[in-house]
């Protein structure tokens, strides 16, 4: 005889929305992307399954990034690897190198749609859960941070979210460290120690100074820039952030009353970003409500964009819920 099981186990990360949640979600998304429509962004869908997908690049956008590790299948016909997408971004970004690029730059794409991950992250403890995002594609570098940033600011605003922040870093940054240093060896372990956890009294070796100015280059925008500016770097690593502080700078004097803080050395959660990545954060619980930065296309193209979460999103969103008829 059939038993009912009413405590179903879902696998961690996993949940169902009931009605009064899911609707709440449904509500939020619509509104993201009427705003979108109206900022004459364009809507694509993307497939939730595909084959791998690696570019020979390092510095390009792909599907399988180093934070979001996706889940993989076996093609039973082909004996082809399956991905199912941990993330949209780089399916845009493909889209638009590929199959897109005859259309007018700057290319302006929306997308929604849920995605997959095999693990959680830093700063998504779902493993599955909605995006909604925009990216712009083939326009001027400092120009494209600062629409997406005023799309983002926007968004924020008709949302009426009021106590958010965005936080900047510098992904190729922390390429290059990867690149110089040895994080393996014992040596580097104490420096990904200080890194991961802004503790510069763990740097001991005088060639290694340049990381506690690194770490210390943290806080609000007029701070850190202070500390950079003060600081001794290699060369290398001054044009990094000097290249960084002139982007910030063009966006403040645009955006004068914009919240940014900066964290220099928190690049690790962004290595499918180029030169800057963001998070914006909601500040009344510390959730990261959206995360963006600067990528290179596959045919050398430049594209800055940003990813709603929206499960994270809807935890701020005040909903008024509708009366029910009877």
């Amino acid at each position: 005889m059939y038993k009912k099981i009413n405590n179903q186990l879902l696998p961690e990360g996993f949940k169902v929305l009931l009605p009064e949640e899911a609707q709440k979600e449904e509500v939020l998304s619509r509104k993201i992307l009427d705003i979108l429509i109206s900022n004459d962004y364009s809507l694509v869908k993307t497939p939730m399954i595909e084959y791998e997908y690696k570019s020979m690049d390092r510095d390009t956008m792909k599907i399988q990034s180093d934070s979001n590790e996706p889940f993989i299948l076996l093609e039973p016909d082909t004996k082809k690897i399956l991905v199912i997408r941990p993330d949209i971004t780089p399916q845009i970004a493909k889209l638009a190198s590929t199959k897109l690029t005859g259309m007018k730059r700057p290319l302006r794409l929306m997308y929604a749609g849920e995605v997959l991950r095999n693990m959680k992250n830093l700063y998504q403890s779902d493993r599955q859960f909605k995006q909604i995002g925009a990216e712009l594609i083939g326009e001027d570098y400092n120009n494209g941070l600062i629409e997406i940033i005023e799309l983002a600011n926007n968004i924020i605003k008709k949302l009426k979210i009021k106590n958010t922040i965005i936080d900047f870093s510098v992904p190729s940054l922390m390429r290059y460290l990867e690149k110089t240093i040895d994080f393996n060896k014992e040596e580097g372990k104490i420096i990904k120690e200080a890194i991961e956890n802004k503790d510069a009294s763990l740097i001991t070796k005088k060639k290694y100074n340049y990381i506690k100015n690194i770490i210390e280059c943290s806080g609000a925008i007029q701070d850190a820039k202070t500390n950079f500016k003060k600081s001794k770097f290699p060369i290398k690593v001054r044009k990094i952030l000097e290249k960084f502080f002139i982007s910030l700078q063009c966006l403040k004097q645009i955006k004068s009353k914009l919240s940014i803080t900066v964290d220099i050395s928190e690049g690790n959660s962004f290595l499918s970003y180029q030169n800057l990545g963001f998070k914006i954060y909601n500040q009344d619980d510390s959730n990261v409500i959206a995360i963006g930065g600067d990528y290179v296309l596959d045919n050398k193209e430049l594209g800055v964009g940003i990813t709603l979460i929206i499960n994270n999103l809807s935890k701020a969103f005040e909903y008024k819920k509708r009366k029910r008829k009877f």
